[in-house]
């Protein structure tokens, strides 16, 4: 890669190629380790997870954003627009998430990730803000700057629209990348082997005018 990837919104039709990123970019994340099945189920779980998150479990809301360089899918990631809250499901939703919820995680997964869930947004702040669900890098291009680019190319906007971004982070690596982007760890949980930093960005100044208000959706 010998120039800066490009960084856009997915297209429509795209959703595979984010799904697929994702999949390969988590496959041995602490998080999704928590709750998902692991063993010989784990990466038929994983990818199943990230095939749905794609489309409307996250947010039907959600937005999607590729990173490419010399015409391949480098990285990709899973924003959500100023209001809107991750997971989000009426008691009727909840029902018909179930089965998807049991294929991938099982019973005690599945405890497990609406307790963690609920745990994770207790901690959220309660102000309007723009929510980075997942970013990731395909295995093959990581360590050169793709995940580092995708940052600049999405926070941009919401520099311009003077709004606050969060994440959850879950390794020291990523730690110390979202906090050269401007995020600060403002909360941590800690549950059995899985600590998750929740890390929260103010708008920086010095961003050009009239840039787009939101990260936009696929």
């Amino acid at each position: 890669m010998s120039a800066p990837p490009n960084v856009r919104p997915a297209r429509a039709g795209e959703e595979g190629v984010v799904a697929s990123i994702l999949t390969d970019a988590f496959a041995d994340e602490a998080g999704l380790n928590y709750w998902l099945q692991q063993g010989a189920a784990k990466e038929r779980a994983r990818a199943r997870f990230f095939a749905a998150a794609v489309r409307d479990v996250v947010h039907p809301e959600r937005g999607l954003w590729i990173a490419e360089a010399d015409g391949a899918a480098l990285g990709a990631a899973i924003w959500l627009g100023l209001g809107l809250k991750a997971y989000d499901f009426s008691p009727l939703q909840q029902v018909a998430m179930a089965p998807l919820l049991f294929a991938v995680a099982g019973v005690r997964g599945s405890l497990r990730g609406l307790a963690l869930g609920e745990k994770l947004d207790a901690l959220h702040p309660r102000e309007p803000h723009a929510h980075l669900v997942f970013l990731g890098v395909a295995p093959s291009a990581q360590g050169r700057g793709v995940g580092s680019a995708m940052l600049k190319a999405t926070l941009a906007p919401l520099d311009a629209a003077e709004a606050t971004a969060i994440l959850e982070a879950t390794t020291e690596r990523n730690v110390a990348l979202y906090q050269r982007h401007g995020f600060e760890v403002t909360a941590n949980l800690h549950l059995e082997d899985l600590h998750v930093r929740i890390m929260t960005r103010l708008p920086q100044t010095g961003f050009p005018a009239g840039l787009a208000a939101s990260v936009g959706a696929a």
